[in-house]
């Protein structure tokens, strides 16, 4: 896959066997894999909202502000996004359960399919 040229959707990405989703993302640019993440979030979030409580809506909201290209960029300066990362982390640790986090925010997570919002 071309780094350069080729885009992967959600839709096409999350379907595939784990071990196909780990080759492709490593393969795409850092901007295709925070849209592929945020994508993620924002569709685990609309499809568990009715459940959460406010706490959780916000930190998962926060993740979702948190995922950009640079996040993914090889040449991201670690050390500065570490304590970020960290504080983030410790926030979802004390409102979710570990399967929850699993399924907010790892590529291992099960495929979300987009759930029609109501508009008002």
């Amino acid at each position: 896959m071309n780094q350069e040229q080729q885009i992967i959707g959600y839709d096409e990405f999350m379907p595939q066997p784990l071990q196909e989703r780990l080759r492709i993302f490593n393969e795409v640019s850092a901007e295709n894999r925070a849209l592929l993440m945020k994508t993620h979030i924002e569709r685990w979030l609309a499809a568990n909202e009715s459940r959460l409580n406010g706490e959780q809506i916000a930190i998962v909201e926060e993740m979702i502000l948190f995922i950009t290209p640079e996040l993914y960029q090889e040449e991201r300066d670690i050390e500065k996004i570490h304590p970020e990362i960290e504080a983030l982390r410790r926030k979802g640790e004390a409102v979710f359960s570990r399967e929850e986090l699993r399924q907010i925010l790892t590529r291992n997570a099960d495929y979300v399919p987009r759930v029609e919002t109501k508009k008002d």
